[in-house]
């Protein structure tokens, strides 16, 4: 989310209700021999990192979830090891609800929405663990609108968990390294939990260093113990990146033993990128893919069946230098929804154009006095992406964010079809291979004001 509003989605499971895997205390010695191995392992995918061609990834990308520093040090105890993948995956289906969302129509919207666990975006607190209650976010969920969405939500079978972030990487350093201050944020947050009546926590910590990752582990797995002793039906997830050190994170939450790890499958193209896909199944370069992704939490050892993929709702659009796909850009990048733009999408003549590599749709549009790309999933690109989450065995899937579709044909009955089984291994679609170059011509006149393209050349 760019700055707070940033292009992302997020996760949360509700089937954590029934099937949640179950949590192992090893005791102090257990924990403490994990966290060197999780501090040894990031060591090593920092090295790796340093020397491997990838793109560099924002905040909310994959790869930001640990910010660059010095690499840990510490001695493996226990490599991680794969786990065995199941014939087919889960249906579970996490849906982050952001603040600037919750409108007055959301509670009745919910009703239709086939979600498994909400997850309402976000409170945070001072590095002190102190509630910021100055935040939107807090005002809004504690507010009459937020406890009529919770209760619209319960009401339709959905769990609700409430979405602790925790942004930067300086004020991360100072607040997790605290004790005194992280269990200031756990009893606070198990106080929000039991005055709400909600079903869990998920914590989004974003730009972590190496070396603060005990006190990650630590946090989630206290926060975990806490909510578990107010209910053994409360729940603990995160929400954790697709790049190296993401997944690394990701292994260290399950050292923790949270309840589910929400894979944010997008912003491998974000605003300071080139244009192309959020979630990509395939690639025009050597950078990171949703199945790579997928593949890098395994290796690590994170179970699959505590993983969910998260997917964007969202696209994202570039000032580029002409028409024609793979234009390179000239600015920056914005978010695009697809509620936003209802009636482009649904206006006479449109015809986004279908990349069978990347695996998503884009159009591009006069923009003043050049050009202007988008690029975004559609129910028929996310169908392909679901399909994924299952043939891979994993517990289910999630978005970012519930609302960006609203009003849109398609999305909601993709849903469906997630939860109702209807999507598996016949949907998976192998990206095609990248074809050869060819010189493209670019329009040298710029378009007019009431240029009516939407085609994507």
């Amino acid at each position: 989310m760019e700055a707070m509003e940033r292009d992302r989605s997020r996760p949360a499971s509700r089937a954590a209700r029934r099937g949640a895997p179950s949590r192992r205390r090893g005791g102090n010695l257990g924990r403490a021999l994990a966290l060197l191995a999780t501090v040894a392992l990031l060591a090593t995918v920092a090295l790796v990192a340093g020397c491997t061609p990838t793109a560099p990834f924002p905040t909310g990308s994959p790869g930001s979830s640990v910010a660059s520093g010095p690499p840990p040090t510490g001695s493996v105890s226990a490599a991680p090891s794969p786990t065995p993948r199941p014939p087919i995956g889960g249906t579970e289906l996490y849906g982050f609800l952001p603040y600037w969302l919750m409108t007055d129509t959301t509670a009745a919207y919910l009703a239709g929405v086939p979600l498994t666990t909400l997850g309402l975006f976000s409170v945070s607190v001072s590095t002190d663990g102190t509630l910021r209650t100055d935040q939107p976010g807090y005002r809004r969920i504690l507010g009459d609108r937020g406890r009529t969405i919770i209760a619209a939500a319960h009401r339709a079978g959905m769990r609700v968990e409430l979405v602790f972030t925790s942004f930067g990487a300086g004020p991360n350093r100072k607040f997790l390294l605290d004790t005194d201050a992280r269990a200031a944020a756990i009893a606070a947050l198990v106080g929000l939990v039991r005055t709400l009546g909600l079903d869990g926590v998920d914590v989004d910590a974003e730009l972590v260093r190496g070396d603060d990752v005990d006190g990650y582990t630590e946090l989630v797995g206290d926060l975990g113990a806490a909510l578990h002793a107010l209910s053994p039906r409360r729940t603990i997830s995160v929400a954790t990146a697709g790049g190296h050190i993401g997944a690394s994170l990701a292994h260290a939450a399950q050292v923790a033993e949270v309840d589910r790890i929400f894979l944010m499958g997008y912003d491998y193209h974000w605003s300071g990128s080139q244009p192309g896909a959020s979630a990509p199944l395939g690639r025009y370069d050597d950078g990171h893919d949703l199945r790579w992704s997928i593949d890098e939490y395994v290796r690590l050892g994170v179970p699959r069946s505590r993983i969910l993929l998260g997917l964007p709702l969202y696209g994202m659009s570039w000032p580029v230098v002409g028409v024609g796909y793979g234009m390179p850009s000239t600015g920056p990048g914005a978010t695009w929804t697809p509620a936003s733009h209802a009636s482009l999408l649904a206006s006479a003549g449109f015809a986004p154009e279908y990349d069978p590599v990347e695996v998503a749709e884009s159009f591009v549009q006069p923009d003043g006095g050049g050009w202007r790309a988008t690029y975004y999933d559609t129910p028929r690109t996310l169908r392909a992406k679901l399909a994924l989450a299952r043939v891979t065995g994993l517990a289910g899937a999630g978005f970012w964010a519930i609302g960006y579709e609203r009003g849109i044909p398609g999305y909601l009955e993709l849903m469906r079809d997630f939860r109702d089984g209807r999507i598996g291994a016949a949907d998976v679609v192998e990206p095609a291979p990248v074809p050869e170059p060819t010189d493209v011509a670019v329009p040298t006149d710029t378009p007019g004001p009431s240029t009516p393209s939407a085609s994507g050349g």
